[in-house]
């Protein structure tokens, strides 16, 4: 029996690891091979808790403590000793924050024969569980395309936004019934989603729909930025490029642009590259589009900053001020003198009508290959593209272990010959 205050080092290390591994899933600095040695960290930690004795000593009393990463490391090591039952009964019971916390571990374990029982849930009355439950088999991807269709019109939007993001492409029955009210919806985790799984369907009224969105004035949003960036030609860049006039819709469109990889979107981020409030956003784009990487002389030395630079958040004196640490205070300072000598040097080379992606031609190995090696932060939207391009058949799971992303990435190689032509050219 292992001593009781080596189990709480190990849940104490877990809980800690979890932290640094979720943060890294989303980071503009980490790679997946770096993510990997965190990851590796966090599984000791983890795979120390799976001991019987472990059971009353830490891992049920963490539960009344209510730290959501403690409940995942805890959850993930019952899982792991067999307690599956238990598991499922505390998610049953547990308050909003704590069932998150105990769907995430349900998401990444491989403890065996989970899916059957995650199903058996989605037969209770409980709505908002049925969307949990619902997201977890999605993001597993092991929720039948039967049991999905069931609730493309539940009365929880979760759960209609669950199961269009878990359908690898939607029937042809959801297309012609349902998918132009669900691009019509008042929601916009529904519409957003339903943009995605119609473009992964080849659907052409999806695409209407992304550009729409972009075009209408008060409806913009994020993902149908990316959406139309990832997808378009030159028309929809410009019509992206026109949004950076608003200072609102700056940062977003900024972020969009960086997926595009046409001419206009680098030229615009060199115009930015000077603008503080928006300079490391503008870079990353620049970045992703070029290849160009922002370190050594094309970047400020760490800590220092610019004239004019946002004061972070946490030396505000409001006490308003939103404290939590976001992926793209991460990003480094562009040195703009420098990078606009070197897109002096070299814009010969990028030609216009030609789309773009770290400094390469785009095609479907230079995407696969992206995902392997861009930072975390952007891979889940090459991941979409993939997933929309392949028609569902490829779909990596970037918020998931390395060792399971790795593997969808080797069956991915088969879909280099993939389509590199604009969405609406490839849609019925």
């Amino acid at each position: 029996m292992l001593l009781v205050d080596v189990l709480e080092e190990y849940l104490d290390e877990a809980e800690f690891r979890w932290q640094q591994w979720e943060r890294a899933l989303e980071a503009p600095d980490f790679t997946l091979g770096e993510v990997a040695t965190l990851e590796e960290r966090l599984l000791a930690h983890l795979e120390g808790l799976e001991d019987e004795s472990a059971l009353d000593t830490v891992l049920r009393p963490a539960f009344d403590s209510e730290e959501a990463l403690r409940v995942s490391a805890a959850t993930y090591a019952l899982l792991g000793l067999g307690q599956v039952d238990e598991v499922l009964v505390r998610l049953r019971g547990a308050e909003a924050p704590t069932r998150a916390a105990i769907l995430r571990a349900l998401e990444v374990s491989e403890a065996p024969g989970l899916a059957p029982r995650l199903l058996e849930l989605l037969k209770l009355e409980d709505t908002v569980l049925q969307a949990g439950v619902l997201e977890t088999l999605a993001f597993r991807q092991e929720a039948p395309v039967e049991v999905l269709a069931r609730f493309f019109t539940h009365d929880e939007p979760r759960a209609r936004v669950a199961a269009l993001r878990g359908a690898p492409s939607l029937p042809e029955e959801t297309v012609r019934r349902h998918l132009p009210a669900l691009l019509d919806s008042a929601h916009p985790g529904i519409r957003a989603a339903a943009m995605e799984a119609g473009l992964a369907s080849g659907v052409q009224l999806a695409w209407e729909a992304c550009r729409k969105a972009v075009q209408a004035p008060g409806t913009h949003t994020q993902e149908a930025m990316v959406l139309v960036a990832l997808g378009g030609d030159e028309t929809e860049t410009s019509l992206l490029v026109d949004l950076l006039e608003s200072a609102e819709l700056r940062a977003h469109t900024l972020w969009a642009l960086g997926f595009s990889g046409r001419v206009a979107a680098m030229e615009s981020c060199v115009r930015y590259l000077a603008v503080p409030e928006v300079a490391r956003l503008a870079g990353e784009a620049f970045s992703a589009m070029t290849g160009l990487r922002l370190e050594g002389a094309f970047a400020l030395p760490p800590g220092e900053t610019p004239e004019g630079a946002p004061v972070p958040p946490e030396e505000q004196e409001s006490l308003d001020a939103d404290l939590t640490p976001r992926p793209e205070d991460d990003l480094p300072w562009p040195r703009v003198a420098a990078v606009k000598d070197w897109w002096t040097q070299n814009q010969a080379r990028f030609a216009k009508g030609t789309r773009y992606l770290l400094g390469q031609p785009f095609s479907g190995q230079v995407l696969v290959e992206a995902l392997a090696s861009s930072p975390m932060r952007r891979r889940h939207v090459l991941a979409q593209e993939l997933a929309i391009r392949t028609r569902g058949q490829h779909r990596i799971p970037t918020r998931a272990f390395t060792h399971r992303q790795r593997a969808a990435l080797a069956r991915a190689q088969g879909a280099a010959h993939l389509r590199a032509a604009p969405l609406a050219s490839t849609l019925r």
